[in-house]
């Protein structure tokens, strides 16, 4: 008999498991490529800026963190909806979603959250302007508002495109709840501090500034890095796509290790030793969290798209449901 019609039984009494669909794929995968992949990272970059922008405007007087911040938010924001209307082919569908709010609806919710969003992102931003034309403070309670405002969006922003993959029926996004979400938040923060510490410059000139980015990137990098490798672990079998074959050529590298604990093991040595890292070392740590950042949201579509045209996969997922280990 073809290989491809044979059924194999699993070691729990009573639950078949199959090894393949007649050789095809059981579920139709996304046809997400880099048009989603670089809304995801531009969408995180904007929530995260608009986040460490609305945090040092209301709790530090870092004004040039602020402005940076909310400057960055904006220019990362304003590709998105383009790219998410070039993926999904007409400009009407992006007002279909918008017409009624399903909250059962990822798509729904997330294009409700990138709409309200843009509305309080820009606003601060036009009173960035405002304040820096006229060399003072102006509206300062518009901008508090907005601050305020803007906050819970900015954060929804760069988790939801986690929650988002999770809410499918793709084996390894699936397997990968709860911990693809904040791998998402994490990476979408540590990649607005790496960009902000580039923007700023100037070390000497702005010293406390970049140890303050310095810290929390640190922390953003060890967070990521520890809900990935629970995630990483809780995938099993279901993360061969991810971290073997092709797509680990790309994931170890170049996220794992050169985006994430790279950067980290610098910054932690930094501290370690008393020494903040000079402008290059922060430069290249930062380009390095950077490519982590937009290459852990590629390789997650792709290694997805690849775990959707494994039946194996599939019927692995649906026998861990079964047996009550999902």
């Amino acid at each position: 008999m073809n290989s491809s019609l044979r059924r194999r039984v699993t070691d729990t009494p009573g639950v078949p498991s199959q090894s393949t669909y007649y050789g095809r794929p059981v579920i139709k995968g996304p046809h997400w490529r880099w048009l989603i992949i670089s809304y995801f990272f531009l969408g995180g970059v904007s929530g995260g800026s608009f986040a460490i922008a609305a945090l040092a405007h209301l709790f530090s007087d870092d004004q040039d963190l602020v402005q940076k911040s909310r400057y960055l938010s904006l220019i990362a924001l304003l590709p998105a909806p383009v790219l998410l209307i070039l993926d999904l082919g007409r400009p009407q569908r992006w007002l279909y979603m918008l017409r009624v709010l399903k909250l059962r609806s990822p798509m729904s919710v997330g294009s409700w959250i990138l709409s309200l969003f843009g509305v309080v992102c820009s606003l601060s931003a036009a009173v960035q302007v405002a304040t820096d034309l006229s060399g003072r403070r102006v509206f300062p309670r518009v901008a508090r508002v907005a601050s305020i405002a803007g906050l819970p969006f900015s954060l929804l922003l760069a988790g939801y495109t986690g929650v988002l993959l999770e809410a499918t029926n793709v084996p390894l996004w699936v397997r990968f709840f709860p911990f693809l979400g904040p791998t998402f938040v994490s990476s979408a923060f540590s990649s607005s501090l790496a960009a902000l510490s580039i923007a700023i410059g100037d070390e000497k000139k702005h010293r406390k500034t970049h140890a303050r980015l310095d810290a929390a990137e640190t922390a953003c990098l060890a967070l990521e890095t520890l809900v990935m490798c629970t995630g990483l672990l809780r995938l099993g079998k279901l993360g061969r796509p991810l971290t073997r074959g092709k797509w680990a050529l790309i994931f170890w590298p170049a996220t794992f290790v050169g985006g994430l604990l790279v950067p980290l093991c610098m910054r932690v040595n930094a501290i370690r030793t008393t020494r903040s890292l000079t402008g290059r070392q922060r430069r290249v740590s930062s380009l390095l969290t950077l490519v982590g950042g937009y290459s852990l949201r590629a390789v997650i579509v792709f290694a997805g798209r690849e775990s959707a045209r494994r039946p194996e996969d599939y019927f692995e997922l649906t026998r861990r449901s079964d047996t009550g280990s999902r």
